[in-house]
């Protein structure tokens, strides 16, 4: 596992640090990013994802089945992040649909615009989901801009 796992770890809760049961997600009840629709497992027994539950899970869940450890700063964050929303199979798409850019820098900012236009075609098949679209443009682009952007690393960001 690369450092670079812990930052975005770490990073990951601006976005999925909080409880949420929004009746309008289809991952309902959420706890640190883990729906309780998608991920029964993590609320055996009535209780609930903790904070040290994070590692393992993000890990085995997303960052692994990713291939993130196989991808470059900055496009292994970027891709560890979509994996998460909008998930893992759109993730793979943006990363072999941006894989005829051979620098690093050119293929994130790739790999962005593609998934910004993925969450523009579900708003379009589901116009009920606009009350999302800030959040999630909002979020791909402040990954972009905390590494691409910036040419650091996400630690302490």
């Amino acid at each position: 596992m690369r450092s670079n796992f812990r930052d975005w770890l770490r990073n990951l809760l601006d976005d999925e640090g909080f409880k949420s049961n929004d009746s309008r997600d289809p991952g309902k009840r959420t706890v640190y990013g883990i729906s309780e629709v998608y991920h029964p497992e993590m609320y055996k027994d009535g209780k609930e994802p903790t904070l040290e539950d994070l590692p393992e899970f993000y890990l085995r869940e997303y960052w692994i089945p990713g291939g993130c450890d196989a991808l470059p700063f900055p496009l292994d964050v970027n891709m560890a992040d979509a994996c998460v929303n909008p998930g893992i199979g759109a993730a793979k798409g943006f990363l072999r649909d941006s894989a005829e850019h051979s620098d690093p820098l050119w293929r994130t900012t790739e790999y962005v615009f593609l998934r910004q236009e993925y969450y523009l075609k579900k708003i379009r098949e589901a116009p009920a989901k606009l009350v999302f679209l800030s959040g999630w443009i909002s979020r791909s682009i402040r990954y972009w801009k905390n590494t691409v952007g910036t040419m650091t690393s996400l630690e302490g960001k």
